[in-house]
This record gives structure tokens, sequence and C-alpha cells, in this order.
């Protein structure tokens, strides 16, 4: 599969995906993507993303001013 942004070469890798949202800073590490070699874009599969909004939903609703969590602590 080719990157939409640049066409270049997808890879399949743990990231550390950042957030920040009304005044919350959210660090989600290890998360599952497919990363542009060429440009460093990332995507997400649906069940990723799904499961990345419903994380974020969680600690903005706890008011956590800054929060780090471990997707698979989260998705497990």
């Amino acid at each position: 599969m080719n990157c939409i942004v640049c066409k270049g070469e997808l890879t399949k890798k743990d990231i550390n995906h950042i957030v920040d949202i009304n005044g919350h800073i959210i660090i989600i590490k290890n998360v599952p993507a497919e990363v542009c070699e060429q440009c460093g874009e990332s995507f997400f599969e649906n069940q990723v993303a799904l499961a990345l909004e419903k994380i974020v939903d969680e600690i903005v609703s706890n008011k956590a001013e800054i929060t780090i969590v471990n997707y698979n602590d989260k998705v497990a």
C-alpha cells in the first residue's frame, strides 16, 4: 500500500500518538499504525482509530491536563 500524501511506501510500526484537545495533552504509546517511509505521515486502521477516539474521550472526561497511556493497556 502507498501513502496517499506522497505515494511513498507504508510500513507497519507502533508509534506514539499525541493529541492536544481543549487544553488536554494526551500521549498514547505503542499505537499500531502504517507510517510512510518517505514523508512520515501516519495512518490508522478503522478499529484503531475508533479505539483512539474512545481512549481520548475517556481521558478528556476525567479532566486530566496531561496524560500518558499505553494503547495495549487500554484496548486489552
